[in-house]
């Protein structure tokens, strides 16, 4: 695969790259490209940090989660069981 892509433009959409790309001096792909990489520019700054940059800011060990309860279902049960004999809710 090459990486090439084929759209179809509305009439407004292909004056304005027309425009843009009179004189010869920039390609219709190039000025294509800058405006694609502007827009996921700003799309990532706009999207603030990833689940991933919260949790490792926490400090928590790798591998370790805070809090996981699948990772001990049966110890979770029990808790909770516990609890609500302790509330005599069970």
């Amino acid at each position: 695969m090459n990486g090439a892509v084929t759209f179809r433009l509305d009439p407004e959409t292909a004056r304005i790259l027309e425009e843009l790309t009179q004189g010869g001096k920039v390609s219709k792909s190039r000025v294509i490209k800058t405006a694609l990489r502007a827009r996921a520019g700003r799309a990532a700054k706009k999207a603030g940090p990833s689940a991933r940059d919260i949790y490792f800011a926490q400090n928590v060990p790798v591998g370790e989660p805070r809090h996981d309860n699948a990772r001990n279902p049966s110890k979770r049960l029990r808790e909770i069981l516990l609890a609500k004999r302790r509330q005599r809710t069970l």
